[in-house]
């Protein structure tokens, strides 16, 4: 088969599993995906790295991995206040926990905090000034998002990923 073939039986296998709901079918399937992270995992490691990263989203209300996040900072205009090192050291120092289960994961608050600065870091110093307490200032912005009590915000939704 070609590698278009193989991909078109792999989605028509999926598509049958998932509208079965037959648990047997489920299963199977899940055998076979583990056999082939067993494989990767041996063979490929920063591609099984990479798939299982992507995996970690459905831990998560707001989730990001660490290569989504770094595109996302990397693309935003203005610029990004922090590198995720930056980011993190600020973090530790103030304090501050990098993720909450299950809301969000340490790289969608990067993301947000740095989305947060880059949109209005303007309005920001206008009216909290550009001391100190600006990191804490958005550190709180951030949170009522990814917190957010009606559940409206969505990081991979906004981003469109």
């Amino acid at each position: 088969m070609t590698p278009q073939e193989l991909k078109e039986k792999y989605y028509e296998l999926y598509d049958y599993m998932a509208q079965s709901k037959d648990p047997k079918n489920m299963k199977a399937f899940g055998h076979v995906m583990n056999e082939m992270m067993e494989w990767l995992a041996a063979n490929k490691p920063e591609a099984a790295q990479a798939w299982v990263e992507k995996l970690e989203a459905i831990k998560w209300k707001n989730y990001l991995t660490p290569s989504e996040a770094d595109k996302i900072v990397a693309a935003m205009t203005p610029p990004a206040p922090w590198t995720r090192d930056q980011w993190k050291t600020a973090m530790e120092k103030s304090g501050f926990e990098l993720e909450e289960w299950p809301c969000y994961n340490r790289c969608a608050l990067y993301v947000t905090m740095n989305m947060i600065m880059s949109d209005s870091s303007a309005t920001l110093t206008k009216y909290a000034g550009d001391d100190s307490m600006m990191f804490e200032f958005v550190h709180a912005l951030a949170l009522d998002k990814l917190k957010d009590a009606d559940k409206r915000f969505d990081i991979r939704h906004y981003f469109n990923l």
